[in-house]
């Protein structure tokens, strides 16, 4: 799909008066030296160099690391079709054989600051040899361009950028100009009669003048009245990352084979920009019929989004064990360069299906509490994985209704809050959020998970126990049965499972007798089945003395209840859930001895054979 810039006419017309006014001059506004060499000054603090961020430091929102091409696998233009003015679907690739010495890219590289807002790229590359003159140019893609078999994927977006220099005379002399692909150009619309072309100007088909050529060299004394300047090495200079030049010292730039420069986007264009590629490129010339002969492409992914994502349980009365209530706040965070909508959200609840949340609302934060007794603006970079910050910003912020709308610039934070349902205790959720340019260039997803925090349910029980004495007639003598039953109820929050039930008589050989519960497990209390009835029986086997036989003893129930759940009488075991134990009222059953012996150790009765 190719994207159209319909607003971009009046950022042009933006940008043309601007250029003179360069509010940001790109090599000497303190974040990168533009000096002709790629190793970091030295200086308290030092701006950025290639070196800087080579070796991992720096403050860019985005480094397109070392991209290498002849050290690594060379990727080299081939076909009358790979052309500036051509689609990208027309371009060739090959990897051999390699391209003139000249114009041989060994690395490129590319970096984006955002300098007071406004969006500043720096850009450069080596080449393999040296021959005093160079011309050399730099895209930067809105889509995703990369190789593809003999081709490329990707396509070209109106506005994006396309820089090119020519140095000239080992280096002394050199020009710079700032063009945007429009396809609206056509080669006819060319101003006649071969003068210098003029901002608005089309230059060639689907190439429009963003800034018209004019000297190049950075710290010139008509650098402050360019948004774009570039700079090469007139003297060997060392290189931080590996390099061997066709002669010379392996580790060394010979003159005029570093190539370094930057353009403040915003001065441009009167518009910060998204990119997802950058490519550097030589040529057999500057003129857009000639053929390009050599590329070095990779990610550079400008416009970025972040998101973050907080679990809490503002309140317990609305949880249930198999519905418990999350509150979820986070950001929507631009952390790249330019102005972004955000697009799409979704949630999943433990790795489960993606889905929207029904009641999801979107804040511009308010003030938060400073900890001081006042206030302070919300701040991103500390406040956006703040539970207590985020509902604090909400609470003080204003409702946004539709974000895809609303214009995040970098830097730039929407607050999200939602709340989810769910039966899993202490979820493990991830939410990933989508965006894209506000000029409709794309932008990579970002995800972010947080565990909620585990919910304590109560685990409770009771038991009931009746029972009665009876006599058995086992033949010549009477032996006593004692029959039990009663009731267990579940008095807590959670489903108890595993219930087993023993009577416990008070007899000196401490006889245990297993009953048997109608149901083994108990719903919540309330629910249908949080109750079950038990029964069964057993025959002592010592006759207590007295013309009253007592016979007196508890039912002790156990069950297990889920995980993170607890209560009087729970041990927790090593899966997390716990063992609870309730002990029954203490019953008595008594029986009077019978055929008129007041004795119950002497009388007829005897306890039930061992067999």
């Amino acid at each position: 799909m190719r994207f159209k810039g319909y607003t971009r006419t009046t950022a042009l017309a933006v940008a043309i008066g601007m250029a003179a006014t360069s509010a940001v001059a790109v090599h000497d506004d303190g974040t990168f030296e533009l000096e002709g060499n790629a190793v970091q000054d030295a200086g308290t603090p030092p701006p950025d160099d290639w070196q800087t961020l080579y070796q991992g430091g720096g403050s860019p929102t985005v480094f397109s690391g070392i991209i290498k091409d002849k050290n690594g696998q060379d990727d080299i233009f081939t076909g009358g079709g790979s052309k500036t003015p051509n689609f990208i679907a027309d371009w060739r690739r090959k990897f051999s054989p390699p391209p003139p010495d000249k114009n041989n890219i060994t690395n490129a590289y590319a970096a984006n600051y955002v300098v007071n807002g406004e969006q500043v790229i720096y850009f450069g590359a080596d080449l393999f040899a040296d021959n005093g003159d160079a011309e050399l140019a730099f895209w930067f893609f809105q889509d995703d361009v990369a190789p593809a078999g003999t081709g490329f994927t990707g396509e070209h977006v109106d506005g994006d950028v396309y820089v090119a220099v020519k140095f000239s005379n080992g280096g002394t002399q050199s020009n710079i100009a700032v063009y945007e692909w429009w396809e609206a150009c056509d080669k006819q619309d060319v101003p006649g009669g071969g003068g210098p072309l003029s901002a608005g100007d089309c230059a060639a088909d689907n190439i429009r003048v963003v800034v018209a050529e004019g000297p190049a060299t950075c710290n010139g004394a008509h650098a402050a009245d360019q948004p774009a300047c570039a700079i090469t090495n007139i003297n060997e200079e060392n290189s931080p990352w590996p390099y061997t030049p066709k002669s010379g010292t392996d580790g060394k730039f010979p003159p005029t084979t570093f190539f370094e420069g930057g353009i403040n986007i915003f001065d441009a264009f009167g518009e910060n920009k998204c990119f997802s590629s950058f490519m550097a490129s030589t040529g057999a010339s500057t003129s857009f019929t000639a053929t390009a002969k050599d590329f070095a492409l990779g990610d550079f992914d400008v416009c970025s989004v972040d998101v973050s994502k907080t679990c809490v349980n503002d309140t317990e009365d609305d949880d249930a064990p198999t519905a418990i209530v999350y509150n979820v706040r986070g950001c929507g965070y631009n952390d790249g360069g330019g102005a972004i909508n955000l697009t799409t959200f979704q949630n999943s609840i433990n790795g489960g299906a993606n889905y929207v949340p029904a009641d999801l609302a979107w804040y511009q934060p308010g003030p938060v509490d400073d900890g001081a007794g006042g206030t302070r603006d919300f701040n991103p970079a500390t406040d956006c994985d703040d539970p207590l910050k985020l509902a604090d910003a909400i609470a003080d912020g204003s409702v946004v209704g539709s974000p895809s709308t609303f214009d995040l610039g970098s830097g730039d934070a929407l607050i999200y809050e939602f709340s989810e349902t769910t039966a899993s205790n202490g979820p493990s959720d991830t939410v990933t959020l989508g965006a894209q340019g506000t000029d409709g260039s794309p932008i990579d997803a970002a995800s972010d998970s947080a565990t909620c925090p585990l919910r304590t349910f109560a685990a409770s029980f009771n038991v009931v126990k009746r029972c009665a004495a009876d006599l058995e007639d086992i033949g010549d003598n009477l032996a006593v049965l004692i029959n039990v039953q009663g009731t267990v109820c579940n008095t807590g929050e959670v489903a108890l499972t595993n219930l087993t039930l023993v009577d416990d008589p008070m007899m000196p050989t401490g006889v245990a007798v297993t009953l048997t519960p109608l149901s083994t497990t108990l719903q919540p209390a309330g629910d249908t089945g949080d109750c079950t009835t038990y029964s069964g029986s057993y025959s002592p086997d010592t006759i207590p003395a007295g013309d009253i036989c007592p016979f007196s003893d508890q039912v002790k129930a156990t069950a297990i209840a889920p995980v993170n759940s607890a209560g009087a009488g729970c041990t927790l075991l090593g899966d997390g859930t716990s063992e609870c134990e309730a002990i029954s009222n203490t019953a008595t059953c008594n029986l009077r001895a019978v055929n008129g012996d007041n004795n119950c150790a002497t009388g007829p009765l005897s306890p039930l054979p061992s067999n």
